[in-house]
Order: structure tokens, then C-alpha cells, then sequence
């Protein structure tokens, strides 16, 4: 059985990743961080899975490649640009574009989240054997994680990105489109200055 990862990426161009980080820390610190944070992510992921880089923008391919070529430690990966539009638009096109190149179960991740390990995905492709689709909340109110094993565009319209309604809303589509949701445990993911200080303690 195929089993995808989706990592969305953004290339670490100061003033454009981690703008909440960067009212306060500064362009450059915060891209500086979200390298840092991809580069946390990327050995978590487990290697018996097919790794997408479904990165932006569309034109930076050689820049995102040349960047992550290191971090990969020498595992393949696909790369694919993200589609035009909100998130949710960018979900539902790399979403079906996966279950199209025959995937059966489909992951997506961001790189906010350094909480992932290899458990957090067996965990993910355990409980697709019986629910139609797992979700990773995070503190803030999103998710971290979203897996599929067939496409449901109805998750990724009209919900409010960025806020803190974003799981309940994912979480009452689902229901409403009568999918069953195994919800893996709530985890921190780093957006602003306080969320990068409390993992820097923590750890």
C-alpha cells in the first residue's frame, strides 16, 4: 500500500515565512527559525513513506530543491508546487493530485509542529484502517496533521484559516460529510516569540 507524506513549505525568504515571528523577532530571525524548524521535522518523518515537498512559491522549485538537499540526508523526495489560492485550496489540489498519482493513504504536515515522530504517523496509518480520516489538533485551535485515504474536498472550503476555529470547523464538515475522524493527541506548534521561548525551554 502507497502511503504519502505532504510536507507544505514555503521557500525561507525573509519577510515572507513566519510573519508572527517576525513582528517581534525581526524578518531575518524568523526565517532563520522556520529553516531551523524544517530542518527539526524532515528525520521524524518516517522513511518507509513517500515524501512530497509541495512547496511555494511555484517558481523557487530550484531554490527549494538546492535548500533541502542536505536536510533530506539522501531521501528521495517528489516536489510539487502548491496551487493557486487559500489554503484550503492548496490542501484540496495536493490532496487529489496524490490520490490521482495512486496513493491510498495520505498524510499532510506543515513544519510548525516538532512534536512529530515516527509513532505519530504509525499511529495515523493504524487508525486509517477503520476511520476514514485522522487529525492531528494543535493548541492554537488548527492541526497539525490531516490524513486521508480518499479525497473529501468539503474539508477545506470555507473554513477560517488562521483562527482558532479552524479543527472544529474541519472536525464539523467531516462529520456532517459522514466521515469517521480519529483525533491523535493535542501538540504546541511554534508561532510566535512565545512559542519558539517555551520550546527553547522545554528542550
Amino acid at each position: 500500500m502507497r502511503r504519502a507524506i505532504l510536507l507544505f513549505v514555503k521557500y525561507p525568504e525573509p519577510g515572507k515565512v513566519k510573519t508572527r515571528l517576525a513582528a517581534t523577532m525581526g524578518m531575518e530571525r524568523a526565517a532563520d527559525i522556520y529553516r531551523s524548524l524544517v530542518a527539526a521535522v524532515l528525520p521524524a518523518l518516517p522513511r518507509e513513506d513517500e515524501l512530497v515537498v509541495v512547496f511555494d512559491p511555484a517558481e523557487k522549485r530550484a531554490q527549494v530543491e538546492e535548500w533541502l538537499r542536505c536536510e533530506l540526508d539522501g531521501r528521495l523526495a517528489q516536489f510539487i508546487p502548491q496551487a493557486a489560492g487559500d489554503l484550503g485550496a492548496r490542501l484540496e489540489s495536493a490532496f487529489a493530485e496524490a490520490f490521482s498519482c495512486g496513493f491510498e493513504k495520505v498524510a499532510v504536515i506543515g513544519s510548525d509542529c516538532v512534536g512529530l515522530n515516527a509513532a505519530t504517523f504509525s499511529t495515523t496509518w493504524k487508525a486509517l484502517e477503520t476511520e476514514d480520516a485522522v487529525l492531528g489538533p494543535s493548541v492554537d485551535g488548527g492541526y497539525y496533521l490531516l490524513a486521508l485515504k480518499q479525497p473529501c474536498a468539503t474539508l477545506f472550503r470555507g473554513i477560517a484559516w488562521s483562527t482558532d476555529a479552524v479543527r472544529a470547523q474541519t472536525l464539523a464538515r467531516a462529520r456532517a460529510s459522514g466521515l469517521r475522524v480519529h483525533e491523535l493527541p493535542v501538540l504546541p506548534d511554534i508561532d510566535t516569540e512565545a512559542d519558539w521561548l517555551a520550546r527553547k525551554v522545554e528542550s
